[in-house]
């Protein structure tokens, strides 16, 4: 089932074109799939839910690797979040933490 749910945002990030490397593609799928099915964004607890045969150490370098190197268009991600929002009225919840 998460190899059928990491194919369909990949063909969608292909879509929207975030990220140009088919890696990068799969990585952030994983990421993405790893926060919701952790509910967490700390790296340290991300890590643990991405399935990879390395130590867990290994993926959170990895992905603070992936963030200092990927430069997103913030544009095109909200509109990629957007999709999969559902129809209608929405709540928006901000964390004061530095949103300036």
């Amino acid at each position: 089932m998460r190899n059928l749910i990491e194919s369909q945002v990949i063909q969608i990030l292909d879509k929207v074109q975030i990220l140009p490397h088919l890696s990068r593609k799969k990585f952030f799928t994983a990421l993405l799939l790893g926060v919701i099915e952790s509910r967490k964004v700390q790296f340290s607890e991300l890590a643990i839910s991405i399935p990879l045969d390395v130590k867990t150490s290994s993926i959170e370098r990895r992905i603070q690797a992936f963030f200092k190197d990927v430069e997103f268009d913030y544009a095109k991600v909200c509109l990629l979040l957007v999709c999969f929002l559902p129809k209608g009225k929405l709540r928006l919840s901000i964390d004061r933490t530095e949103w300036d």
